[in-house]
Order: structure tokens, then sequence, then C-alpha cells
């Protein structure tokens, strides 16, 4: 029989202890491997996702939260930025492009971001396709037409044709304050990227401002249609001027009343800025950031402050998948030396029979280095489980890709491991190799 036989024997014939000392190894491997792999994925995840960002434009606030609204679809929107400051920053020499994004409505949780069809020509770099692409349809050409993100149009059922209204607010409510004079018509469906865009629903930038100045008019025009009804006797009239401006399909006509004093009121909620060059694209973040009307934000910045947050947290959830590997060797260690110790005659037995004391001690050894092979291969195994499990549900709630593609770093973690509890058998082994032929054959 071979070594390695006796030793597989061994381990069978203490199976709950085995099967124990073989679940903490699975679990420290699992849960410390889990760590590295979503530390890492979701910093990949969060850099994929803001590629095609560049400098961020918005009002007097934090900064955090701009990027997280912008980029992210999360948080509070800050107030919105002058719609002049926001022209005369779109037409400034050293800006290639000014893409608008104004937020404040949300279908079933999902928010509604007015922007404009340059938003869908955003790249990564010069060199790269567009970031944005359409599965279905086709990009918004009049007011109200919306392209939604494919998680919208799985969660929500929504397709090409079906027609919406949006509603108040950034999140879902109980009993929603929608948009009914005004409802969006599907146009198009993007295609999935496994970033925050996926939750989106766009329109274009003059459906978010008519949206808007219309219930601003509804508030304001209150007192005056009572007033009307009671003596001016124009109410029908106006009836009728509002159905004039409105076709059948939503689309707002020339004679809608949205110009005027309205204008000034308009305004977005941020704007993502494409430089010509580096150096301008410097020179104009300290001159907003100088100012006292806007925030200039670049998106590298606070993600890196953010990883360093994370950092925090990700050397602390290592430490304690540390401690548990700690405790899996010593565990393994102590399983062992009391195997040893009840087998102090077996193996005195041995020994009289012509086994050496090498050959001794490499059955403990070998003993050792099947329950941590078999510990590390369904520690890892039970790694990769968790983390998709994980990264499922994250993606659920910020729809960010998480890769968990295989790094060396891991295999040299889990080859570490394993020699580490492999090593954990040198106390037993040695005790074992010291065992006193004589004083152990009696019984």
């Amino acid at each position: 029989m071979s070594l390695i036989s006796m030793a597989w024997r061994n381990l069978a014939n203490r199976k709950v202890q085995t099967i124990i000392t073989i679940l903490v190894v699975v679990i420290g491997v699992a849960v410390t491997l889990s760590i590295m792999m979503l530390s890492g994925g979701i910093k990949q995840g969060i850099v994929r996702a803001s590629e095609p960002y560049g400098m961020i434009v918005g009002s007097k606030g934090s900064a955090n939260q701009l990027v997280f609204n912008t980029i992210f679809l999360m948080d509070n929107p800050l107030a919105n930025i002058d719609q002049a400051f926001y022209e005369k920053l779109s037409k400034d020499e050293r800006v290639s492009l000014a893409v608008p994004f104004a937020l404040g409505d949300n279908y079933r949780g999902f928010r509604v971001v007015g922007t404009d069809v340059s938003f869908f020509g955003l790249k990564g770099r010069p060199v790269d396709p567009p970031y944005f692409r359409l599965s279905s349809g086709r990009l918004f050409e009049r007011s109200f037409e919306a392209i939604i993100g494919s998680d919208v149009a799985r969660q929500t059922g929504l397709k090409l044709g079906d027609r919406f209204a949006g509603a108040h607010g950034v999140a879902a409510a109980a009993e929603p304050e929608e948009h009914a004079e005004h409802p969006y018509t599907v146009v198009g469906v993007l295609d999935a990227v496994s970033a925050p865009s996926d939750q989106g629903i766009y329109v274009s930038i003059d459906s978010y401002w008519i949206a808007h100045e219309h219930e601003e008019e509804t508030a304001d025009g209150a007192t005056a249609s009572a007033g009307a009804k009671n003596g001016s006797g124009s109410a029908d009239a106006d009836d009728k001027g509002s159905e004039a401006a409105h076709s059948e399909n939503g689309e707002i006509s020339g004679e809608h009343p949205v110009g005027g004093s309205d204008e000034e009121n308009r305004g977005v909620t941020a704007a993502l800025i494409k430089p010509k060059s580096y150096v301008g694209l410097l020179k104009l973040y300290q001159e907003i950031n100088a100012g006292k009307d806007a925030q200039a934000v670049l998106p590298g910045q606070v993600l890196a402050k953010l990883f360093d947050m994370m950092g925090g947290g990700e050397r602390v959830l290592r430490d304690v998948g540390y401690v548990v590997l700690g405790m899996a060797a010593l565990t393994v260690a102590l399983a062992l030396y009391g195997s040893t110790v009840e087998r102090r005659r077996t193996v005195a037995i041995l020994r009289a029979i012509g086994a050496g004391r090498l050959s001794v001690m490499t059955i403990v050894l070998l003993e050792s280095a099947l329950v941590m092979v078999i510990g590390c291969a369904l520690g890892t195994a039970a790694g990769y489980g968790l983390t998709e499990l994980l990264t499922r549900y994250i993606g659920t709630q910020v729809s960010i890709a998480i890769p968990t593609a295989f790094e060396w770093e891991w295999l040299s973690f889990i080859g570490g491991v394993a020699l580490l509890g492999i090593a954990a058998g040198l106390f037993p082994a040695f005790s074992a190799y010291r065992t006193e032929t004589a004083r152990y054959l009696n019984a």
C-alpha cells in the first residue's frame, strides 16, 4: 500500500474531524478570495462606467454627489446651473463638446435624463467606437421621444412604440405625481453595456424643460383660471388655445407658450465637457471653480478618493480573511496533532514492522497536504460562487459590471494558503517522527 493511500485511509477513519477541518479551510479561502475579487472588480467596473465622461460641471455643492447622480444615476441631483452659463460654456473655444444633463423625474424608479443626441456619441477615447449603442430603434428626433436602457426595457417591459408618463422626483413613490399631460414614446433601446446607463431613460432636453415649465404654468395659473371663469369669460378661449398647442402624439407646436420669461428659468443639472486639449481643460477647470456660478469636477479625482475609502474597508475585510485562514492552519495542526497522539500505538506498530521514521513523518504531511488541497479547491469554487452572487446583487442596484476573470495574483494566494496548511502539519509530523516504538507497543 502506498503512503498516500495510507494517509487517505487515516483521514477517512476520522470523517467528522476531517470534514470540519476542510470546512474551516473552505470558508477561509472563499471569504478572502471573494474579497480580493470583488474589490478589484468593483474598481474596474467603476472605471469602466466612467470612461465616456469627461469633466463634469454642475452647481456648487458636493463633488461626490455631482459625480454619483450624473455618472451612476444615484443620489439626489444638485440644483440647476443657469442656461446662460451653460451656453457660454458650450461656446468656449477650449470646449469641443458640451452635453447637457437634466435630472428630476423618474419612471418606476428609473431616472429620466434630459440630454441631446450628442450624448450617444460619447467615447472613452477618440479612437474608440461610441460607448452607447442602440440595440433597436433610433435616436430621438422630436420632443417626448425616449430612449431606454436595457435594464429599463427588461424590468418594465417597455418596447418600441410604447408610451409612458414620467413622475416627479428621482425615486419611485407610492402615489407618484405624473406628467400625464406629456407622455413619452419609446423610439429606441440601448444595447447593454453593464453600466449605470442601462438603468436610464433618455429624452431630449427640451422635453424636460417643457414638462417642468408646464407644471409651473399650471401652478401659477390656477388662480387666474378661476378669475377668468368669474369675470373675463376667456376660459373657453384658453382651453382651445391649449388644444391647438398640443398634437395627438404629445408633440409641442410652435404656438405653445414656452418662450418669454420661461426661457430665463431653463437650466441644466450638469454639463459633460469634452475639451480640445488637456491644457485647456485644466485652465477651464480652475476658472470655473474660482467663480461662484458652478463647480467643475474631474471624475478621476473623485473616484480616486472613493477608492482610498474603499481601500480602508477592503484592508479590514482582508485582515478578517487572513485571521480565518490562520485559524484554518491552526485547526489543521491541532487536528493532525490530536490524530498523531491517538495513533501513537499504530505508529509504533508501523515502526516495528519496518516503516522508517521518514515514512511515518511523510504520511502525516500527506494528510495535511490532502486536507489543504481539497479545502483550497472547494474554497476556490465557493469563492467564485459567492462572488457571482454578490456581483449579481450589486448589478441590480447600480448596474456596474464587476469582472471576475482569473488573475495570477489569486493563484499565488491559493498556493500560499496551501503551503501554509501543509507547513502546519510539520509539528504533528515531527511528533510522529519522534514516537518511541518500544514505549507504545503495549496496549
